[in-house]
């Protein structure tokens, strides 16, 4: 059975418009450690949803409509989600990972940059996954697991009003080409992505050269535009880095 937050992360990622559900579940992901002990009125009042939306929701999620037993069951599906997490992590080593890695720098150099960015990744308050719907799809188990540890990963949604970014914010865009994160850059100028850090994740060795950098920090993957080589390489980065901030964050 999946636990709650997965199931929240389903309707989250697949929304389509901007209604109580989808402020609901931005909310909790938001404050997600802060929920054990969240007064219903505090929620309904900082997330502007009507509480006949938040039982009909809570009924669907977890069949309950009632707060206390919702948040209950939360907490419950929490330690049971960490429990999960540190069963997988029992023996695994970054480096291990990085050894077995189709990579274009030295696995100490590939160390200390993903460590880097895990850096980046604790110290901004939001971070927001860019990119097209499989590569997404690949991210979920890294993005559930932070979300798990208490950090704020959301995908990126058009309609969302609250995607004005910031420098509390950090970007990740997944694009092979990188054409993706130039072209968002260009016609959502409108949310100022400039002004929150970013980070490319690449197969186009253009973007690694200050000539042509867009982005804060490019992690570039061997290959050139390979949708199936691309696809494995990211399901190890992401792997990478949610191992890499669990024992560098979480653990430490």
């Amino acid at each position: 059975m999946d636990v709650l937050l997965s199931r929240i992360l389903k309707y989250l990622n697949g929304a389509l418009s901007y209604d109580d559900d989808y402020k609901f579940c931005t909310y909790i992901v938001e404050h997600y450690l802060e929920i054990e002990h969240m007064q219903k009125s505090r929620l309904l009042a900082e997330a502007g949803i009507r509480e006949s939306s938040l039982s009909a929701f809570m009924r669907q999620l977890r069949g309950t409509s009632h707060w206390e037993t919702f948040r209950t069951l939360f907490v419950q599906d929490h330690l049971l989600r960490l429990d999960q997490i540190r069963g997988r992590m029992l023996g695994i080593k970054s480096q291990d990972l990085i050894q077995s890695m189709e990579k274009d720098m030295s696995d100490q150099e590939m160390l200390d940059y993903v460590s880097c960015i895990c850096e980046q990744i604790d110290r901004h308050q939001r971070i927001i996954l860019v990119g097209a719907l499989y590569p997404m799809s690949i991210a979920v188990e890294f993005q559930t697991d932070l979300i798990t540890f208490g950090k704020n990963v959301v995908q990126f949604h058009n309609f969302d009003p609250n995607m004005q970014f910031s420098k509390k914010d950090m970007i990740i865009f997944i694009s092979a080409t990188g054409r993706a994160m130039k072209g968002f850059l260009s016609s959502r100028s409108d949310l100022r992505p400039e002004a929150a850090d970013s980070l490319l994740i690449t197969q186009n060795p253009a973007y690694a050269t200050e000539e042509h950098k867009i982005s804060d920090f490019v992690l570039k993957l061997p290959g050139k535009y390979d949708g199936l080589n691309f696809n494995y390489q990211l399901m190890q980065v992401f792997d990478l880095l949610r191992i890499q901030y669990y024992q560098q964050y979480y653990l430490g």
